[in-house]
């Protein structure tokens, strides 16, 4: 009887290694597992919250610095339009130490009511991320009123 390896190189399997295959399930479940914790973590929105954050906490900065300016000089600073101006007004009067920038260069809004006395203003930034609602929704601090929320935008007035 014929031996049928006979002249034939006999192959041993190495058993040492991994299979392309099982090499590939596993960079797949990665895979998954990766994309499920981005979803979760969601870094964008977490970041358009961390920069609203930073609005929230300028716009209280600025109201303590105009409530400042109003005790000493019984009105706020003029005129209204973008916070630049008023904000200059309150560096200069010691009242505002840093003025403070919107993380993303957009300008905070200084609104003075239309009576021309400069008694009453409202302050307010765009929010990224707003979470009362879909829309343009803001940070309002108003003068009047002392109060500061999270309003639509066209609603932020003197």
């Amino acid at each position: 009887m014929k031996n049928p390896t006979r002249g034939f190189i006999q192959h041993q399997r190495n058993s040492a290694g991994f299979t392309l295959i099982e090499l590939l399930v596993v960079m797949a479940i990665l895979a998954v597992l990766a994309a499920v914790i981005m979803i979760a973590i969601n870094p964008a929105k977490r970041q358009k919250q961390a920069r609203d954050a930073t609005r929230k906490s300028d716009i209280g900065q600025i109201a303590n610095a105009l409530n400042s300016y109003f005790s000493a000089n019984s009105l706020f600073p003029a005129p209204g339009g973008p916070a630049s101006s008023a904000l200059t007004a309150l560096r200069a009067s010691g009242d505002l130490k840093i003025i403070p920038l919107d993380p993303v260069g957009n300008e905070y809004q200084y609104l003075i009511s239309g009576t021309g006395n400069n008694s009453e203003v409202a302050l307010y930034a765009v929010l990224e991320d707003a979470t009362s609602g879909i829309g343009n929704w803001v940070w309002c601090w108003h003068s009047a009123s002392v109060s500061v929320g999270e309003i639509t935008e066209g609603g932020c007035i003197p």
